[in-house]
């Protein structure tokens, strides 16, 4: 069973669209699911909230619409459109939705001895942008996750730089954050903008190239 669930392979995704917001209720779908890893897009109504637990996994918040309230251990941080938090694992959270609001959940289960999240501050705001700095005419890229057939990182790739002649090992998915990519798979281009994302099937040929100065997220899942 493929790792992505819900999306089309080589599909161009508003990943806000995936889940429509609901009256006094929280909407959830998986959209990826194996061993450490586990991701979904939520939306909650305004005052809508999941009470306080723990889990003994890590969890990055990616919000794609309006704010939620985040307490972490009993702090309480506000997270807006394009921020993300990392809230640690065993430690208390709650989330409560400031106004309607979507997010993108990452959960992965830590192992110490392989991995987890890497180069992240734990209960830290800030925009997923900044995780990474560009420089003008070149590609920069910042590794956040790595478990054993499990890598993410953070790229920031500056106008007209392209990434050349790459090959998928697994399933791949590339979420742009900031600016604008031209997408080829297979010989077939597409568009990423802001917030929308692209899954690409294994042993698949692609590359990218920045339209503007850009930064995305890549996940490949082995």
């Amino acid at each position: 069973m493929n790792a992505i669930r819900n999306m089309e392979f080589n599909k161009v995704i508003n990943l806000e669209d995936l889940v429509p917001y609901g009256e006094k209720t929280i909407n959830s779908m998986m959209i990826a699911l194996k061993n450490s890893l586990n991701s979904a897009v939520f939306a909650f109504d305004k005052e809508e909230m999941l009470s306080e637990h723990s889990a003994p996994a890590d969890a990055l918040v990616y919000v794609l619409d309006g704010e939620l309230e985040i307490s972490i251990n009993k702090i309480v941080h506000k997270v807006k459109k394009g921020e993300m938090i990392l809230m640690p694992a065993n430690i208390p959270h709650a989330l409560k939705a400031l106004e309607k609001a979507k997010m993108l959940l990452i959960i992965v289960k830590k192992h110490e001895e392989i991995g987890g999240f890497v180069n992240l501050e734990y209960s830290k705001e800030l925009l997923m942008k900044d995780i990474v700095t560009g420089f003008k005419g070149g590609v920069v890229s910042k590794r956040v996750l790595n478990l054993e057939n499990l890598t993410s990182l953070m790229f920031a790739i500056s106008e007209n730089e392209e990434i050349e002649h790459n090959k998928t090992e697994g399933e791949l998915l590339i979420l742009n954050l900031h600016g604008e990519l031209d997408i080829a798979i297979n010989n077939q281009k597409e568009i990423l903008k802001e917030d929308q994302i692209i899954v690409i099937p294994p042993n698949v040929l692609y590359e990218i190239k920045a339209k503007t100065d850009s930064k995305f997220l890549l996940i490949e899942i082995n």
